[in-house]
């Protein structure tokens, strides 16, 4: 009897889906796996979701210990006083340097050092290793000393950070004979042609000392007013009435072919050229007025140089209606011509200053020459104004330092002190107050908020004569004016020889250049006499010649050929001296004395400066001067001439403006 498989119940088991039974080697069946859990994903997954978690730990690790560093203090890196000296104190200082971004130092290993080979500050090489951790732990540390000083924190570097602090940011650098404070420089060049064969050479002896300086040049050095607006300067809109060319000065290339002397854009920076392009047909309408309105307010620089024989200087017209008078009308037909209000290109240019006092030694009733032994600033034009000088009268002709014509015979003998200005000055207060918002501008290098204005004068000391525009702005920016005159001297001997001109030179002026021992002076001028031209065939031709070469106060050090001999123009006054007496009375012929001046007079013993200069009351024009050291002689109507004061704030300024 065969046994039959009982069948299960129903319900007991449930159906079972074929599609999923798969068949073995054996024959028998078996469930299929997902193709996930056959490549043994399910251990990654744990793996990665462990991965995750602590890199999100780690980052939100360091992003909180980085946000609490920077917060300790925001311009750690900014401001750098230097040597860790004076950290804390400079943090209290109300004007901060900003600080860089961080990130940005962490992406590239930029060199940061000046392009010159002789500047006085060179940071080292950033490490090209350091990771970007290691940058901004070590921009951040730099603790007391700031930036990259190596103060308490032991940031980057030797510690000799720029910056607002007790250390020095910047040096002078001696241009030419000038000192110049400045690590943002730009140059206007007189390129006119009587200064074209200077221009090769001044330009390389700037570049020796500042190589990225900016150099533009233009026609002239003229500075031209339209009412109270400065031709080519911000204000200014419209055509000038003035008739000016537009470019620079011509030369000779190396074909021999004339070509315009102009700027060159190749050789600007990129501020340089920015504002070249906006500026570049202000400058040309307006010559260094032009350039100047435009600097004096614009932070790209924080030194201004202007290289001229200054033959220029100032002109000024009016065409709108002013203090009653009603405004210009041309003629009908005619060019327009607007009245000059103030011009102080008299004689061809040769004075510019607006009131000299002379000290006259004689002059007889009834003549109209007076002796005179100096006439420094007296051009012709000037009105004359003294005993026996009548009113109106004029300078007609000037012989100088021995006697001047006047276009009036004197009603009485002449002795003494006799004040001439070249008068023509009809503004009204509102047609001069470019004049005030320049000096205004300028004075702000004493806080790093302007430029400093430098002169460089192959010629005539415009920049120094007193009531001038410009000498103004050059002692406000506490910058200096200087002259420059090439010829060449013998070691041991005590002259300059054969210089190019002898123009505005005198006894006393202080010298310097290659071979001129420090506190020398010019000691005497040459004098000239006249042969016959030995290369006139007919002999009838006379030539001037030198008789006497112009000597200094001490010997030469060393033989110059064609080198720079620097003189710099000493403030002159009239004054009257009484012996062991400290007030010089009666003080006139110059506004620009001021406190720590050096007195330049052997009536008072050596490095004797000036303590306070205070006007007279019921004077005017007339002051009380106190010196440090009492006069050792008296005099009455003493010629005096005084040194500027060095300047006291160059090694404190902040660093060079962005640009």
């Amino acid at each position: 009897m065969s046994e039959d498989t009982p069948t299960p119940p129903p319900g007991d088991v449930p159906p079972v889906d074929l599609k999923k039974v798969e068949t073995d080697s054996l024959g028998s069946k078996r469930m299929k796996r997902s193709l996930w859990k056959r490549i043994g994903a399910s251990g990654l997954s744990v793996s990665l979701a462990i991965h995750v978690l602590l890199v999100f730990i780690a980052a939100a690790y360091v992003v909180s210990t980085v946000t609490d560093n920077a917060k300790k203090d925001p311009n750690t890196f900014a401001t750098g006083a230097g040597g860790g000296s004076g950290g804390d104190r400079v943090k209290s200082t109300q004007h901060k340097v900003q600080p860089k971004n961080v990130k940005s130092l962490a992406k590239t290993t930029t060199r940061i050092t000046s392009k010159s080979a002789s500047a006085s500050i060179a940071l080292p090489d950033l490490p090209s290793s350091a990771s970007a951790s290691s940058m901004v732990s070590g921009a951040m540390a730099g603790g007391a000393s700031k930036g990259f000083g190596g103060g308490a924190g032991g940031g980057i570097g030797a510690g000799k950070g720029m910056g607002a602090g007790g250390g020095k940011n910047f040096v002078a650098k001696p241009v030419m004979g000038a000192n110049i404070f400045s690590q943002r420089l730009a140059v206007y060049f007189d390129a006119s042609a009587s200064m074209l064969p200077y221009l090769d050479r001044v330009e390389a002896e700037i570049r020796d000392k500042f190589p990225d300086a900016d150099v533009y040049m233009y026609d002239g050095v003229f500075i031209d007013i339209h009412d109270a607006e400065v031709v080519g300067g911000d204000k200014f809109k419209g055509e000038a009435f003035l008739n000016r060319r537009v470019g620079g000065g011509s030369k000779k290339n190396a074909k021999g072919d004339i070509v315009a002397t102009e700027t060159n854009p190749a050789k600007l920076t990129s501020a340089g050229r920015n504002l070249l392009k906006k500026y570049n047909t202000n400058f040309k309408k307006g010559s260094v007025g032009a350039w100047l309105d435009v600097l004096k307010d614009d932070r790209s620089y924080d030194a201004l140089i202007v290289f001229s024989d200054f033959e220029d200087g100032v002109r000024q017209i009016r065409t709108k209606a002013i203090g009653g008078v009603p405004a210009y009308k041309p003629d009908k037909g005619m060019r327009a011509d607007p009245p000059v209000v103030f011009n102080d290109r008299n004689n061809q240019g040769g004075g510019f200053a607006r009131s000299v006092t002379l000290i006259v030694t004689g002059g007889a009733s009834g003549q109209t020459v007076l002796q005179c032994k100096d006439t420094t600033g007296l051009i012709t034009d000037m009105m004359a104004i003294g005993t026996g000088i009548a009113p109106g009268t004029t300078v007609t002709d000037i012989k100088p330092n021995v006697s001047f014509t006047l276009s009036k015979p004197l009603t009485a003998a002449s002795n003494g002190r006799v004040i001439c200005n070249n008068g023509g000055d009809k503004r009204f207060p509102e047609e001069k107050k470019w004049e005030d918002e320049w000096e205004k501008s300028f004075a702000g290098a004493r806080d790093n908020k302007g430029p400093r204005l430098y002169l460089i004068s192959t010629s005539r000391a415009y920049g120094n004569k007193p009531g001038t525009i410009l000498q103004r702005c050059v002692t406000a920016s506490e910058g200096a004016a200087i002259m420059v005159k090439f010829g060449n001297a013998k070691k041991g001997a005590k002259t300059i020889d054969d210089l190019h001109n002898y123009t505005d030179l005198y006894v006393g002026m202080p010298v310097s250049g290659r071979g001129v021992p420090k506190d020398a002076e010019v000691v005497s001028l040459p004098t000239f006499k006249e042969i016959v031209d030995p290369e006139d065939p007919e002999k009838k031709r006379k030539k001037k010649v030198t008789d006497k070469q112009m000597v200094i106060s001490a010997a030469i050090t060393e033989d110059v050929t064609n080198g720079v001999f620097s003189f710099t123009p000493l403030i002159q006054a009239v004054g009257t001296l009484a012996k062991d007496a400290k007030t010089i009375t009666e003080v006139s012929g110059s506004i620009d004395l001021k406190a720590g001046m050096t007195i330049m007079d052997a009536r008072f013993p050596a490095d004797t400066r000036i303590v306070s200069v205070t006007p007279t009351k019921g004077s005017v024009g007339f002051f009380t001067v106190e010196m440090s050291a009492p006069a050792n002689a008296a005099a009455a109507n003493a010629i005096l001439r005084f040194r500027p004061a060095a300047s006291t704030t160059g090694n404190s300024r902040g660093a060079a403006p962005a640009r």
